[in-house]
């Protein structure tokens, strides 16, 4: 299992600005948009979101939700998300993304692994 999050300590902040969260087209927009979208939403906010998050990746989460939320929320908010690049297929799938922020940066996430139970085993930046 891939738990990526520990980089996002060393990220900074996400706060969705209304054209972010619009309808989407999976096979333009990605699968797992939304879910990538409410990660890094609720864990800008402080908040590691139990129902999107697996086990493995919520306890990551939850163990470095304090030097993560504080770098995240430095980014401001996310002008841009558009999928990369979507490999492999069911549970295995990665999607990834080049997120860019109001501050400037852009940075490719990455999610997948999804469970029978639709969370997410990996998420992060930096693949």
């Amino acid at each position: 299992m891939r738990l990526a999050l520990a980089a996002l300590a060393s990220i900074a902040a996400v706060v969705l600005t209304s054209g972010a969260a619009s309808a989407q087209d999976p096979a333009k927009d990605g699968e797992y948009r939304a879910a990538l979208t409410k990660m890094l939403t609720e864990t800008t906010q402080g908040v590691c979101p139990a129902d999107v998050m697996a086990d493995g990746l919520l306890e990551a989460c939850e163990s470095q939700i304090g030097q993560m939320a504080p770098a995240l929320q430095s980014l401001g908010g996310i002008s841009s998300m558009v999928l990369v690049s979507a490999e492999g297929e069911g549970a295995a799938k990665v999607e990834r993304y080049e997120v860019t922020y109001d501050a400037g940066p852009t940075l490719v996430w990455f999610i997948g692994d999804r469970g029978a139970d639709g969370r997410f085993s990996s998420a992060g930046t930096g693949r």
